[in-house]
């Protein structure tokens, strides 16, 4: 044994609703020696993510669920302080997905190394390159079929792969409403992220600011909530559109069935391509969209506001900011 312990958030007890006190439980543990082709990685940042609450769940999703008693996954960012993998120096920042962990003993699968961004936030550089960014990349032109001129209209876009969406979306030359739950939300979508316009779900009717918003109708939306804030925009959708399913957050809570959308013949009316994906399945274009990222990021053309939670022991309750909108931007916890 190494004589390290390492923190690690374990699943307990599967939660009714939000994440509760005795969900996970926080254990220290020994690590174990290093042996040929491993690595010790140290946590800098871990990610918080809506589809956090359904590995948690009971349902029959795209990858293996957290079993009871298993360590809680997440997306880890952090730095290389001993290694035996060639491939992994000591010294390089590497991002991956694993346990929620302050310390991780390896052999780096599902880890790659942390492109080099001289002046650019570490925190930043990990919530645009590692999640949030190729999956509203790919969202967008892969499944979306973005072109120049499309509107486009993202829910839950004051989150981190929202923003991300919108920012990419008028990089591209598009048009881009958001849809956020507060007004200062808002304000930040189109002063200081470029944004169109912005609705605030919580006090404005969706559906009729979009018809004002985007009276031509829309192209191209990229839906992250679910439910009605959905409808509205299925109401709006040009002939031939594209819907985007990245998310459904409004759901991920509930034990009841959730009802489809009221507005399910618009996939007829008006010949809709919807098409719900998971960024997992399309690792391949991993390289490609942080190249492009990179790019922007580097010349300023994109930016991500960040929530940032410090403290491993403070990651579950966290979580729970996902889901009742009290993040803006990217939530990570800060170890």
């Amino acid at each position: 044994m190494s004589g390290k312990t390492a923190r690690r958030w374990y699943f307990n007890r599967r939660p009714e609703e939000m994440i509760e006190d005795d969900t996970l439980v926080l254990r220290e543990e020994p690590l174990p020696a290093l042996e040929d082709g491993q690595f010790l990685f140290r946590t800098l940042y871990l990610s918080l993510d809506a589809t956090n609450r359904v590995w948690l769940s009971d349902w029959d999703i795209y990858m293996e669920p957290v079993r009871i008693g298993e360590p809680m996954r997440g997306f880890v960012f952090g730095e290389i302080v001993e290694s035996r993998n060639p491939d992994f120096p000591v010294g390089a920042h590497t991002a991956g997905l694993h346990s929620w962990s302050d310390y991780i003993v390896t052999d780096g699968a599902g880890f790659s190394v942390f492109p080099s961004l001289d002046g650019i936030d570490l925190a930043e550089a990990f919530a645009i390159l590692s999640v949030a960014g190729p999956t509203a990349y790919v969202g967008l032109h892969d499944i979306g079929n973005l072109k120049s001129g499309d509107t486009v209209v993202v829910s839950g876009a004051a989150g981190a792969v929202g923003t991300m969406v919108g920012q990419i979306a008028k990089n591209e030359g598009c048009r881009v409403i958001g849809i956020a739950g507060s007004d200062d939300k808002c304000a930040m979508l189109t002063d200081d992220l470029g944004f169109d316009g912005a609705i605030n779900y919580k006090s404005e009717n969706v559906t009729e600011r979009l018809g004002v918003l985007c009276p031509e109708g829309i192209d191209l939306c990229f839906e992250n909530v679910g439910g009605d804030i959905l409808d509205a925009s299925l109401t709006h959708m040009k002939d031939f559109g594209h819907v985007v399913i990245c998310g459904l957050i409004s759901s991920y809570n509930s034990n009841e069935p959730i009802p489809g959308p009221y507005m399910f013949r618009n996939l007829i009316m008006r010949r809709l391509t919807v098409r719900g994906f998971v960024i997992l399945d399309h690792e391949d274009r991993f390289p490609d969209a942080i190249a492009v990222l990179a790019g922007w990021l580097a010349e300023g053309k994109l930016t991500m506001p960040l929530h940032i939670v410090d403290g491993l022991e403070a990651a579950p309750k966290a979580l729970n900011l996902l889901y009742t909108g009290g993040n803006t931007g990217k939530l990570l916890v800060r170890i």
